[in-house]
């Protein structure tokens, strides 16, 4: 069985890598120390998935992004490694159930 440190390790290896764009699954496995396949294996067998991991760090961290009215959303979503603004909002709808702009402070219920 595979400990969820080792999913936190995982997790804080992405967050690492995102800040320059999508991280591939080789640069994760790369900077972990292991190969693709057993990255893989492992998230099987804790329960997740790569893509997972990498959908649940970005969902986190625009989620902190947005708080700070003064950036953009086209910044929040170029910072995650986004192609464009409607890639983001999408994934985030997809993920978080809301539109990005709903989970700005200060916004009028």
């Amino acid at each position: 069985m595979i400990s969820s440190f080792w999913v936190e390790s995982v997790q804080e290896t992405v967050a690492r890598l995102v800040a320059c764009g999508y991280p591939t699954i080789e640069q994760t496995a790369r900077a972990l120390g292991c190969s693709p396949r057993t990255l893989q294996r492992r998230l099987h067998d804790a329960g997740t998935s790569y893509g997972e991991v990498v959908d649940r760090v970005r969902a986190d961290a625009a989620i902190r992004m947005l708080e700070d009215p003064s950036l953009r959303l086209y910044e929040i979503g170029a910072a995650l490694g986004f192609a464009d603004p409607s890639s983001f909002s999408r994934f985030f709808r997809r993920i978080r159930g809301v539109a990005p702009r709903e989970v700005r402070p200060g916004r009028p219920r």
